[in-house]
């Protein structure tokens, strides 16, 4: 599982099938997801979720890129998901996190 955890910090989690995961720590995806959520006490998704939203809440704050092309940078293709997302994890929506934590520049 560390292994796959720490592919997904390199690649960001963009993009990620469950499946391409399971086959990267050798075992069924069930198997694989189910251990997953043992090791790190998250689903998969909520675990790429949760990188995504990081990196996403570090260029918020240190860049002046607008979010739509944050969302898009950090692997959302729909701004309104990415939205929901990052609200949910943060408590702050993308512009209300930026208005209060960003950079100014």
């Amino acid at each position: 599982m560390l292994a796959v955890q720490q592919w997904l910090h390199d690649t960001h989690a963009k993009q990620v099938a469950s499946a391409e995961l399971a086959q990267r720590a050798g075992l069924e995806e069930r198997t694989f997801l189910r251990r997953f959520q043992k090791t790190t006490g998250m689903t998969a998704t909520e675990y790429c979720q949760r990188l995504r939203v990081a990196r996403a809440r570090e260029m918020a704050q240190t860049s002046s890129v607008p979010l739509e092309r944050i969302a898009w940078d950090v692997g959302y293709s729909d701004p309104g998901s990415f939205r929901k997302v990052f609200s949910r994890i943060v408590g702050l929506s993308p512009g209300e996190y930026r208005r209060r934590f960003g950079a100014r520049l």
